[in-house]
């Protein structure tokens, strides 16, 4: 049984429906004409290697689109595909000229639709080169996926810990923070940061890294995508990768509170190598549901001796464990298992968009039997009060992310044990942004 994906349940757990017309993000740009865009837009155009996208071309629809419907009716004044970090100067320093609002993108996942904005989308996403330098660093663009990056390090058995859900760009996970399966034994993907290029707001171009620039540096690993400028290039310190084991586990609802307090007890204490995730949800068929599912640095029966006293907690209906390559892994958490092209959006991939509203908190202790029970009081409600489905995603945080210094990056929750939870819930509302 193929498992569900992370962004998959969080976007069940707040689906309506996807756009009509079924206008995807993956759909090749048509080229806009240079003397099609008139006034300070033909001006910003006229030096680019990238192209400007108007709302007068046939283009526009669906190249303003972030990958949640929720901000479909975001009109932007124009979208810029920057191929250079000099494409990317030349329209900082054109939008400080003209006054014009700019925003950066590069995979278009904000939960809150910050790389969305009525003003000029800056998107870097064409920025998407992926190579691995003698010293077994990654060069990568700031617009590379995460899926790319993990199929074109897998070819040399090498990997940066990062997301789970494929379509994600490297750059805002990486400079939001970055958890993911590798994250306890490798650490977050900017605790992997080395180095960045960063347009700053004057236009200037600058490297950040441990010597030079290294505030900007700090305040790059987890402070958040386009706070302190546009970054084009990160440089990653990669890591060893080859065989693991993936588990899933499946118990009734009314098991909630006793697995959920069973997960506590693992998680914190598990070796570096175990990643895992415990889901409560009512996303299935109008019925609450919790599962786990994680993947270990190790052989599959060290896996399951691991988390079989998890499996025990209450009655499982499904147990599993796997072997399985690393890419496979990824693959699998992505819901694309085949083919790397499965993992893009349409036409080039299987995925699509979705609808949903989520939120992250971290525990910094062992959540209580109340605040269990709260959580489960939620789940059940949905479904109770017909609001719609919800989901509650616990992460196991802990190992190599808390072994390091909460004032060594901005990302500061490194006292975050055993959990990170992320709520998402449906919703049918549409949400403005200036």
């Amino acid at each position: 049984m193929q498992e569900m994906t992370r962004r998959e349940l969080l976007a069940r757990g707040g689906r309506v429906a996807l756009v009509a017309g079924g206008v995807s993000l993956g759909r090749p740009l048509v080229r806009l004409a240079r003397a099609s865009a008139g006034g300070i837009y033909d001006e910003l155009a006229s030096g680019l290697r990238g192209e400007v996208v108007l709302p007068s071309s046939s283009a526009y629809d669906q190249a303003r689109l972030l990958f949640d419907t929720r901000f479909d009716t975001v009109m932007p004044r124009a979208i810029v595909f920057c191929e250079s970090t000099a494409d990317v100067q030349r329209t900082v320093r054109w939008a400080r000229e003209h006054a014009v609002r700019i925003v950066p993108r590069a995979g278009g996942h904000s939960y809150g639709g910050y790389s969305t904005t009525t003003g000029v989308i800056v998107d870097v996403s064409r920025l998407n080169g992926i190579t691995l330098d003698p010293d077994r660093r990654a060069i990568v663009g700031a617009g590379a996926r995460l899926i790319d990056v993990y199929q074109k390090l897998a070819l040399h058995g090498r990997t940066v810990p990062a997301g789970s859900c494929p379509t994600v760009g490297i750059a805002g996970l990486a400079l939001g923070g970055g958890v993911g399966f590798a994250s306890r034994k490798y650490g977050l993907t900017c605790d992997n940061l080395l180095e960045a290029t960063v347009v700053l707001a004057d236009g200037s171009a600058v490297v950040a890294n441990a010597h030079a620039h290294p505030d900007l540096y700090w305040a790059l690993r987890g402070g958040g995508g386009g706070s302190f400028g546009i970054v084009t290039r990160l440089v990653f310190r990669t890591h060893p990768v080859g065989q693991l084991a993936t588990y899933a586990i499946e118990w009734p609802w009314p098991d909630a509170a006793k697995v959920v307090q069973a997960w506590q007890k693992l998680a914190p204490y598990a070796p570096d190598g175990l990643f895992s995730v415990l889901n409560l949800n009512s996303v299935v068929a109008g019925r609450a549901r919790v599962t786990s599912a994680g993947q270990l640095f190790g052989s599959a029966d060290r896996l399951r001796a691991l988390v079989k006293p998890l499996a025990n907690a209450g009655t499982s209906t499904r147990f599993t464990v796997t072997s399985r390559s690393y890419l496979d892994a990824q693959e699998m958490w992505a819901g694309c298992s085949g083919t790397i092209a499965e993992c893009h959006l349409p036409p080039q991939g299987q995925l699509g968009r979705s609808t949903f509203k989520g939120k992250s908190s971290f525990a910094n202790k062992p959540l209580s039997l109340k605040g269990i029970n709260a959580m489960i009081r939620q789940i059940e409600s949905r479904i109770t009060t017909g609001s719609g489905s919800g989901v509650i995603l616990l992460d196991s945080y802990g190992g190599a992310i808390n072994r390091v210094k909460k004032d060594a990056t901005a990302f500061v929750h490194r006292d975050a044990i055993p959990t990170s939870a992320t709520g998402s819930v449906r919703t049918t509302a549409r949400t403005s942004i200036a």
